[in-house]
């Protein structure tokens, strides 16, 4: 590897292009901030070079309790729990915390019971509090944060402050004079506010403004580290630096509290689903994303520098995430848990096939749990595509594969999401996927925006439009037929029983190149972005008809089932424009109505605990599960999507879950409706893809016999 550069006139040493991004001497000895830049008044640019990182986070743990015996900081780290799986943000965060001698307390909270955390900060007593953020969970979070502010400045000034602005500036004065938190002798009166996660890569200053102490944009590991050793003042920061030098994450502190807090956290704890991170950042810049703005930001920062920026992918150190592997497994001994699979997290997995090689070596003797992972169809494509999979599947590396498509039309996924794979690069990434036999995951976008404007509307002012740069346009009338296109390319590939077609509506993010485009073009309002994250059935942009929307509604929910068949565009169209209400009743009437019309692409399958189940042996199940009269719509409703389980994949199997699933919802008084339905079908799906096949407990007797042996 060359060495980094010196920059004369800024006086550091940036990497650029081709350079190691390690720090040779391990961490730095000297406390001092990197390089700061203002930009445009908007945030301050952290830039900071090899030799400001660390790397060596046990010599640095070592080296600050022999300098700095008294750094002993303590952080509750806050996110949402409105994910399923475990906050490795959070976690990594932690790792910081253990290395520099200090703790972490973790909460997962919701609108719901965000008031816990009070009673939390009395319990714990932390120094800092750090909240992750996403966008559209954040009212309740600031209404905290308020109430926080405005309690804390009214003790400490020893009046009362009933205005938030008032508190605000008040502590971030007293918190800037002690660079830290606020104590009176050995009491500690204030607990500063950090502020990180996605929400602030757009808005940041809505962080700062709405109590923000520090607030932190792009990566947050160099930051954190000097922000408790008070090297800064309350501000915005960013760090740009593609480094990956997150330390072990402290997966031990993070599962302790979360088995502690609630019965819905224990679920981490539980889950035989953990989680890793490979590597950090991502090549592409999908409009609709805002990972991509990752190389805009680093281009930005070495804007004037003279030097090409650093790769913005960056593969973690080998040792340190087989640490973390080896950590799952002693928590799983620890909590009687046997974990499954791995979810790598990366943006981009298998991006550097000597890396994995070699952590696939180690990770296969001393692991020993697969991998699901996520790559884009460019990397699983071709020659080089058949040696990814075929390296990683040798091994036993992979319980599944994740793929994006977003579109099946080649123009807008170019020119509305900048992602620039054709139709036949995605059909070859399947048929290469499936040649291994390896379950596949196929993702989608419902409702984009590929109408034409209905205001007036200049392309050439917008990093995307439907209008290529020689004026042809390439707008839909209808937005369901680009839908069922990306469909139609599905049904015309290699997928198999085992293999899911996963999709969301969409909802706009303010700050990405599509988000502005839908809100530029008419189809959205600056306020959809409340309803980003919370995975709506609704679309997030409001330029669809009722009908229109009740369409998109039902193809997100159904989708799954017609991918499996060769003509699913066709029956697709023929369900959702059927002019029928495309609720649970209206689909199993279909299923049943039109089973003489399916053509499944296979009907075999090798996968699952009782494959290939015949008719009768599903009718037969359904009369043993709903004897009773009071169930009686159920069943017939079961009845009439007899061809639905029996061309899904385990579809015995997927109808006890379903059964399992019916009387819970009638036991909480709740109806079960198509997107029950659909909530079942797609963790069945799931559980294939992370090693979790079972058959629920309630109908064991009457299935078990079935299993093939």
């Amino acid at each position: 590897m060359n060495k980094p550069e010196f920059d004369a006139v800024k006086g550091t040493s940036l990497p650029k292009r081709g350079d190691s991004l390690d720090n040779l001497a391990g961490y730095p000895t000297e406390f001092k901030l990197p390089l700061l830049e203002n930009i445009a008044g908007k945030y301050t640019n952290a830039l900071y070079a090899p030799n400001d990182i660390t790397v060596d986070w046990n010599g640095y743990k070592d080296h600050l309790s022999r300098v700095k015996p008294e750094i002993h900081p303590h952080v509750l780290f806050v996110g949402h729990d409105s994910s399923e799986i475990e906050n490795i943000t959070l976690m990594s965060l932690g790792g910081v915390l253990q290395h520099m001698n200090g703790t972490a307390n973790y909460a997962l909270m919701g609108a719901n019971n965000i008031n816990l955390l009070n009673d939390i900060l009395e319990n714990k007593q932390p120094e800092w509090i750090g909240f992750n953020l996403y966008t559209g969970l954040t009212d309740f979070v600031f209404e905290w944060i308020k109430n926080y502010k405005i309690e804390r400045a009214s003790h400490i000034l020893k009046k009362n402050i009933s205005d938030f602005d008032v508190a605000d500036r008040a502590l971030k004065e007293m918190v800037r004079e002690a660079k830290g938190p606020l104590y009176d002798g050995d009491q500690l009166l204030y607990a500063p506010i950090i502020i990180g996660g996605h929400f602030n890569n757009y808005s940041f200053s809505e962080s700062c403004i709405r109590g923000g102490d520090y607030v932190v944009r792009g990566k947050g590991i160099n930051l954190l580290r000097d922000i408790l050793l008070g090297l800064f003042t309350p501000g915005i920061y960013h760090d740009p630096m593609p480094y990956a030098n997150i330390p072990r994450m402290d997966r031990e502190v993070f599962y302790a509290d979360m088995y502690e807090f609630s019965d819905k956290t224990k679920g981490y704890v539980f889950s035989r689903i953990k989680s890793v991170l490979s590597a950090l950042g991502c090549s592409y810049t999908c409009s609709y994303c805002y990972i991509s703005s990752l190389i805009d930001n680093l281009k930005e920062a070495y804007q004037g520098k003279g030097i090409k920026p650093p790769s913005i992918i960056q593969d973690r150190p080998i040792e340190t995430v087989l640490a973390e592997g080896k950590d799952i497994l002693s928590l799983d001994d620890h909590y009687g848990v046997k974990t499954s699979a791995v979810f790598d997290q990366a943006d981009i997995s298998l991006n550097n096939m000597e890396w994995w090689n070699e952590l696939g070596r180690k990770w296969v003797n001393e692991v020993r749990i697969p991998f699901y992972i996520q790559a884009r169809p460019a990397m699983l494509a071709g020659k080089k595509g058949i040696e990814r999979i075929e390296s990683i599947s040798n091994r036993g590396l992979v319980s599944g594969i994740s793929m994006a498509i977003e579109s099946g039309d080649q123009n807008v996924r170019r020119l509305l999401l900048d992602r620039h794979e054709n139709n036949s690069i995605v059909q070859d990434a399947i048929k290469n996927v499936k040649s291994f036999g390896i379950p596949l995951r196929t993702q989608a976008i419902v409702g984009l925006p590929v109408m034409k404007p209905s205001i007036p509307f200049d392309p050439a002012q917008s990093a995307v439009s439907l209008v290529d740069k020689d004026g042809k346009e390439y707008y839909f009338d209808d937005p369901l037929q680009e839908s069922l296109k990306c469909l139609d390319l599905v049904c015309s590939s290699y997928f198999r029983k085992e293999d899911y077609y996963w999709n969301a509506i969409y909802s706009p993010f303010p700050g990405t190149p599509l988000g502005d485009y839908s809100i530029a073009a008419g189809f959205a309002g600056s306020e959809t972005a409340s309803k980003a994250y919370l995975f709506s059935s609704e679309s997030g942009i409001n330029c669809f008809s009722d009908v229109v929307a009740k369409r998109q509604i039902a193809f997100s929910l159904t989708s799954n089932f017609f991918s499996h068949f060769k003509n699913g565009k066709d029956l697709m169209s023929a369900f959702i424009y059927s002019g029928e209400k495309l609720d649970l009743n209206c689909f199993s009437r279909f299923v049943a109505n039109e089973s003489s019309l399916m053509a499944p692409i296979d009907q075999t399958s090798t996968c699952g605990l009782i494959p290939n189940v015949s008719h009768e042996a599903l009718d037969g199940f359904i009369d043993y599960v709903y004897p009773n009269d009071a169930d009686l719509e159920f069943k017939e409703i079961n009845k009439r999507l007899l061809h639905y389980y029996f061309y899904l994949f385990d579809g015995l199997v997927l109808a006890a879950k379903m059964a399992v699933a019916y009387f819970n919802s009638k036991e909480n008084n709740n109806p079960f409706e198509l997107s029950n339905l659909y909530r079942v079908e797609r963790i069945h799906y799931y559980d294939n893809c992370y090693h979790m096949n079972y058959i629920p407990k309630q109908y064991a007797d009457y299935l078990t016999g079935l299993i093939k042996r």
